[in-house]
């Protein structure tokens, strides 16, 4: 009967010490730089015609206040 509880014990240690593992993979960032994949819309930002249109439902949202 002793063995059998410290068994049940030994298990539910492993158990609850298993929720606190932390994985080990961290990503660092740095402030102000991009690392992801290239984003489509800075190619559309480039070329002028995003930036048109995001200036253009500026004017026409801020132009009520």
């Amino acid at each position: 009967m002793r063995m059998k509880k410290i068994t049940i014990l030994a298990f539910l240690l492993l158990v609850f010490a298993g929720g606190c593992y932390e994985s080990p993979l961290i990503t660092w960032y740095e402030p102000h730089v991009y690392k992801g994949s290239d984003d489509p819309l800075l190619d559309k930002l480039e070329a002028g015609e995003l930036q048109e249109q995001l200036r253009e439902r500026f004017r026409s949202v801020q132009t009520d206040r």
